[in-house]
């Protein structure tokens, strides 16, 4: 079987599985996927016998199948994302990560078509393992590791951090009941808020299941899937 040949036909069964049910229109997701593919191979170089493509993602759309598609905008990156990192394992293609895809309103656009703009990977943040008094002198607020890994790391808040599985996160969490995109944390000069993304297994304050946006109070622990971080406020 070709190298296209290939791609076409576990393409095709990821999409099946993915779009199918949720969308019955092949005209959205499933058309953007498989020209996501189509723009990770068009991009594509090759160095010796190694072949490297892009790890960024923008599309772009008109601004009525924007409005459609937001709804689902963050299952949709995720899973977008997910397709181009199997098909590059697939062939061989070398992608640094994190596979990052972004949904994209651009007016200009017709309604019904479809611009894809690939980019190299952009440098991402790091957990920071470190003790508290090295690094959080000047924080505001911070996330501690509780229960999980990396042990002990700490996790320095500025403006507005995301937790996930997914290693587009600010936080990624090697936690198989973590969701993808699984919390967000918006920290200001005097107040944290959380806002879960609709996970799959929830997020917990203390023990209790929270939605929508929560206040975060110091010494509050956070609970995703098997894994606890506490937040606390760092004196300036």
């Amino acid at each position: 079987m070709s190298w296209f040949a290939r791609i076409e036909e576990a393409c095709a069964a990821f999409i099946e599985q993915t779009f199918a049910r949720t969308f019955p229109s092949d005209l959205e997701p499933a058309h953007i996927a498989r020209k996501l593919v189509s723009t990770m191979e068009a991009r594509t170089t090759h160095e010796g016998d190694r072949a490297f493509a892009p790890s960024r993602y923008t599309v772009r759309v008109n601004s009525e199948d924007y409005d459609r598609l937001k709804p689902h905008q963050l299952y949709l990156e995720e899973e977008w994302a997910a397709l181009l990192e199997d098909m590059a394992r697939l062939v061989s293609i070398t992608l640094s990560p994190p596979v990052v895809v972004r949904l994209r309103e651009e007016a200009a656009i017709v309604a019904g078509a479809v611009e894809i703009d690939a980019s190299a990977a952009e440098e991402s943040a790091e957990p920071v393992v470190a003790k508290a008094a090295d690094v959080l002198s000047a924080k505001t607020f911070c996330l501690r590791m509780v229960r999980g890994l990396p042990v002990d790391a700490v996790y320095p808040l500025k403006d507005q951090i995301s937790i996930g599985r997914n290693k587009s996160n600010d936080i990624v969490l090697g936690d198989p009941r973590v969701s993808r995109q699984h919390a967000r944390i918006e920290a200001q000069k005097d107040q944290a808020t959380l806002v879960d993304l609709d996970s799959t297994n929830g997020t917990l304050i203390d023990g209790r299941k929270v939605s929508g946006r929560v206040p975060l109070h110091g010494g509050s622990v956070i609970t995703l899937g098997n894994t606890s971080l506490r937040f606390e406020e760092v004196p300036s």
